[in-house]
């Protein structure tokens, strides 16, 4: 057998083999950059998708707080005698939701006294018997001894607790408001600021009314608004938010707590660029909208914004 011949194959030149290697190299290249943009492109989604699930979990735990509240505390109302944004805030604090009841024993957690209606006059709960919440407040109405709310610059004057315990609005003035609907001291809020007399008639409970159910009317003392035969044993209990630094804190009384100031804080936004809750009144002049507008801002995403208005109590 012949052997095959190779004299007739040629090599790569050196010229060849430099231009080969010059156009894998810009292959290389090329598909690196492509490579690296969308990996970029997915940690930036990544990213900007979970600060929108953290903006949405944020803003959605402030709605529910102000959609089963019976009272809005911050903002106040706009007070025509300041000169300071009283209704527009970087803090939201309403009363807690009346129904919440996070340790399932039969009782609200805002009804400090676990009073109610004995309509059957036999010192038992029954049945649709209602409970009485935030029913008989001392002149400190959150019962946290400080004036307003512990720890919040209530009405945006830029001092915190500065004033009398009394003074539940942080406006230099006590006892100006009784529950009645009406702004009886014309800064631009009601029932703000409650008297130990919550409705200012002197007399105990509502007068010439049976408060309790028990077949008399106002017996006891002016400031035992339930007309149960205590004092000031039921408070508001604010629900809180604001910011420290960038975090976005929610405060939570605890269950069964002794005061107003047995709370919890917890974080539940961060990177926050922006927080601002409005007051809004609504189309029939008293019921009060609140506006809330939630931004949150991180390193190598586009920024979240939420805004969202909700009614006070509409969820109730």
């Amino acid at each position: 057998m012949r052997p095959i011949s190779v004299s007739g194959q040629k090599g790569l030149s050196l010229l060849e083999l430099l231009i080969s290697m010059t156009i894998a190299g810009l292959l290389i290249a090329a598909i690196s950059g492509v490579v690296g943009s969308a990996l970029n492109a997915q940690r930036s989604s990544g990213a900007k998708n979970d600060t929108l699930q953290q903006a949405r979990f944020a803003m959605q735990r402030m709605v529910d707080a102000v959609s089963k509240t019976r009272h809005l505390m911050i903002p106040l109302g706009e007070n025509p005698a300041t000169l300071w944004k009283e209704s527009e805030r970087n803090v939201l604090a309403v009363t807690l939701n009346p129904t919440l009841d996070r340790n399932k024993d039969g009782w609200a957690d805002a009804n400090n006294d676990k009073d109610f209606l004995d309509v059957n006059k036999n010192l038992l709960r029954n049945t649709g018997e209602p409970e009485r919440i935030d029913e008989d407040t001392s002149d400190d109405n959150t019962n946290d001894g400080q004036a307003g709310i512990v720890g919040i610059d209530d009405n945006g004057d830029g001092q915190v607790d500065g004033k009398a315990i009394s003074d539940n609005d942080e406006d230099g003035l006590n006892f100006e408001d009784a529950i009645n609907r009406i702004d009886e001291d014309g800064d631009g809020s009601i029932d703000e600021d409650i008297n130990i007399d919550m409705n200012a008639d002197s007399k105990p409970g509502i007068i010439l009314i049976d408060d309790d159910f028990d077949g008399s009317t106002d017996e006891g003392s002016i400031n035992d608004d339930d007309e149960d035969g205590l004092t000031s044993e039921d408070w508001l209990d604010p629900v809180v938010y604001f910011l420290n630094g960038t975090t976005l804190m929610e405060r939570m009384p605890n269950i069964n707590p002794a005061s107003g100031a047995d709370y919890t804080e917890y974080p539940i936004a961060d990177n926050v660029s922006q927080f601002l809750v409005k007051r809004v009144m609504g189309g029939n002049g008293t019921t009060a909208l609140v506006e809330i507008s939630l931004t949150l801002t991180v390193a190598g995403a586009d920024p979240v914004t939420l805004i969202t208005r909700i009614g006070v109590g509409s969820g109730i």
